[in-house]
């Protein structure tokens, strides 16, 4: 199965607007054969199935590139008319495209041709790629802190709480999600096996995986989640880098006014 899904490898440094796509599927030369070896090809991946994922506004594009006709009508599951779309004769050479608002997997097939049959998935969009940067300042050599990555459909506040002697992080939600989940990429060195999570003061099941960007975990969410508390084996002491600086300029002064104060002596 094809799937449309914003990408998960959070590369990008700041948030993107998420936006209605178009994807287009193509009735390839011969799909009017039953011997043919593929009936769709998908534009941008090839993906010969029929069979696509998008999310609610998302416009599909069906062109024929036979030279036969062809239709794109909407069917139930056991293969019923059902009446919800149907683009009537597709000519050689033009296409029938329609805008997919309501969550749900709608099934089509080509009237004329019945075997070629495909499937459209509509999911919820799990928001953008954003980042919270500078996340406990200090930790770093560069003293720049971390970079915090995470999807969801509302904003993070870019302040969050770190505690050492916890060993947790907290975040807080600015206003309100529609989404089941928020997806979060924390830096190894920021956390060290972040093994629990509360939502609300609540302990929580969440997905947890190694990427080479840190540990990511999916924390499933609620419409009125306002803050999330990961706590993990380590966390590095909140302005640690800073402090240890601090304390070794302390330290040579010291040592240097002693042995100047000896000198006299």
């Amino acid at each position: 199965m094809f799937l449309i899904l914003l990408s998960i490898s959070l590369i990008s440094s700041i948030g993107v607007p998420a936006f209605a796509e178009s994807f287009e599927i193509t009735m390839p030369s011969g799909a009017s054969d039953p011997g043919a070896p593929f009936f769709w090809s998908e534009k941008s991946t090839g993906i010969t199935t029929g069979e696509i994922t998008v999310f609610p506004d998302d416009v599909v594009i069906w062109k024929n590139a036979d030279m036969a006709f062809h239709t794109i009508t909407s069917v139930t599951s056991s293969g019923e008319l059902d009446g919800l779309f149907d683009s009537g004769f597709i000519d050689a050479g033009s296409s029938y495209q329609r805008k997919f608002s309501d969550l749900g997997d709608f099934y089509y097939f080509c009237s004329l041709h019945p075997w070629m049959s495909g499937i459209v998935h509509v999911v919820k969009n799990p928001g953008t790629v954003q980042s919270i940067h500078n996340v406990g300042s200090g930790f770093s050599e560069n003293g720049l802190g971390f970079e915090v990555k995470y999807i969801l459909d509302t904003n993070l506040q870019k302040a969050v709480h770190v505690s050492p002697d916890n060993q947790s992080l907290t975040f807080r939600i600015s206003g309100t999600t529609e989404n089941e989940q928020i997806t979060l990429v924390l830096p190894e060195k920021l956390i060290e096996n972040p093994n629990t999570v509360l939502v609300d003061g609540s302990m929580t099941d969440f997905e947890s995986e190694m990427t080479s960007s840190g540990t990511k975990l999916i924390i499933p969410l609620t419409v009125d989640s306002s803050e999330i508390k990961i706590i993990g084996t380590k966390v590095i002491p909140e302005f640690g880098f800073l402090a240890l600086g601090i304390l070794g300029i302390g330290l040579s002064s010291a040592l240097f006014l002693t042995r100047s104060k000896l000198s006299i002596f």
